[in-house]
């Protein structure tokens, strides 16, 4: 099945208002199909809603997560689902730990957990391979490595930062890293499809 962005009303207004747009797309070979106001919208805005039993006053994910790395909105995320992930040149990465992800995830991700990417994991150097970075004497080229978009569980959290951190650490390449700051929080709240 080809990707299609269908877009209710004016084109432009798709990244600004994730509600007015649906995104339709091949991922790991089955049709995903996601769309706004979800019938179980109510039960995972809840769900996702509440804040982490660790979360201090300092526990709010900045805006951005670093230097060079773009802040998406939901609309952008479902283009990015739409061309990149469609056409397997990106991956929408949940850096969640598996309890986090098994509240329910954005249709058309991978569970990448933030600590996968930590220096001192031994099979780091694996992962960013199986990102598309080749390796030569210790050193890794990443001009063929996937374009990411990384999230997790919203404004409260801060685990796509961390693996961000990680990612950059590495040697990843800040432009093709983009956060979805709103995560499962603000994906759920506008009422997008989630799937457990």
């Amino acid at each position: 099945m080809a990707a299609a962005l269908m877009v209710q009303g004016v084109a432009g207004q798709a990244q600004d208002h994730a509600a007015s747009a649906q995104a339709v797309f091949t991922f790991a070979g089955q049709s995903v199909s996601i769309s706004p106001r979800a019938a179980d919208a109510a039960k995972y805005a809840g769900r996702f809603a509440m804040l982490a039993p660790s979360c201090d006053p300092f526990c709010i994910a900045p805006s951005n997560a670093a230097d060079g790395i773009e802040t998406l909105v939901e609309g952008q995320v479902l283009e990015f689902l739409v061309t990149a992930v469609a056409a397997n040149t990106g991956l929408l990465v949940d850096a969640r730990m598996p309890q986090g992800r098994a509240l329910g995830f954005i249709p058309g991700s991978v569970s990448m957990p933030f600590e996968t990417l930590a220096p001192e994991n031994e099979f780091r150097d694996e992962i960013l391979k199986a990102l598309g970075a080749r390796a030569f004497q210790d050193v890794f080229n990443f001009a063929d490595a996937q374009n990411l978009v990384i999230f997790d569980s919203g404004p409260t959290q801060n685990d796509a930062g961390v693996l961000i951190a990680h990612l950059l650490e590495a040697g990843y390449p800040p432009d093709k890293i983009r956060y979805y700051r709103g995560g499962m929080q603000v994906w759920s709240v506008v009422g997008l499809t989630v799937q457990e």
